[in-house]
């Protein structure tokens, strides 16, 4: 897979924003398109002219081929492909698919609540210095006394929000289409009744509006995955950083935030 060039760059989550006039670019972002899609400025809100709608996998495939700055491929098997909006402009895309690890471990409170990891000052100081003030402000503090029961959930029950790209630079717009698309998702006939939670991933030197938009929309940061190149498959260049895990109960889904709570 070949590195961001200067017509790309990586911002807040793992999504790649162009930044260039879109000139040359067949993704159906821009191609048959006299101008560059509209982008509104900062402080702007624009939460409710967002918008997901479906999209065909081959859509999907060529958005991700044109804007995404760490994988090259898509999966075969995924459950739905939204296409991200604004004011009717295609934008972006997602993909919910099952996780690639069939079980994963989670961790609940007395009343049943999803709660992070539990994790030690010791844990903490093993993270890069730039992360540990991260940590400690985004995942809850939570001691083993703290946890009631312990559960393996099958992969069945979780569905991981992956690639979450955009093809425009346009500030917050990837936290309000992640909500709409959240929306869409649970509410459709792809989340079967057997799937539970919502899973995604945050690259963890990135800061920025996702992390609040994420936690407004009932998302958990229960820990981060280690730098770790997959055995089986080919070397990526996304899993040479560490990532924040994010873990959302599909009941109840909250109301779309607004664009003041994702704001600095």
């Amino acid at each position: 897979m070949s590195e961001p060039t200067s017509q790309h760059s990586v911002e807040q989550f793992h999504h790649c924003l162009d930044t260039g006039d879109g000139s040359g670019c067949s993704c159906p972002i821009h191609r048959d398109r006299e101008r560059e899609p509209f982008t509104a400025p900062l402080g702007l809100s624009f939460a409710d002219r967002v918008s997901a709608e479906p999209i065909t996998r081959q859509q999907a495939a060529t958005i991700y081929d044109a804007h995404h700055a760490y994988m090259d491929s898509l999966p075969s098997v995924n459950l739905a492909h939204h296409g991200l909006y604004y004011q009717n402009e295609l934008m972006g895309a997602i993909t919910y698919r099952y996780p690639l690890l069939s079980k994963k471990r989670l961790h609940f409170g007395p009343d049943g609540e999803v709660l992070p990891e539990p994790i030690t000052d010791s844990d903490i100081e093993r993270l890069p210095p730039e992360l540990r003030a991260t940590s400690r402000r985004i995942i809850p503090t939570v001691s083993a006394a703290d946890v009631a029961t312990t559960e393996v959930v099958s992969g069945e029950t979780i569905v991981e929000a992956a690639r979450i790209c955009l093809g425009v630079r346009m500030a917050n717009l990837a936290s309000a289409t992640l909500a709409r698309s959240q929306e869409r998702f649970v509410q459709s006939k792809a989340c079967e009744d057997d799937v539970r939670y919502l899973l995604t991933f945050l690259r963890a030197d990135y800061e920025g509006a996702m992390i609040r938009a994420l936690r407004d929309k009932g998302w958990i940061c229960t820990g981060w995955t280690k730098p770790s190149q997959a055995g089986n498959r080919d070397q990526k260049p996304i899993r040479e950083h560490y990532k924040w895990r994010f873990l959302c109960p599909i009941e109840p889904t909250d109301s779309q935030s607004t664009f003041n709570r994702w704001s600095p």
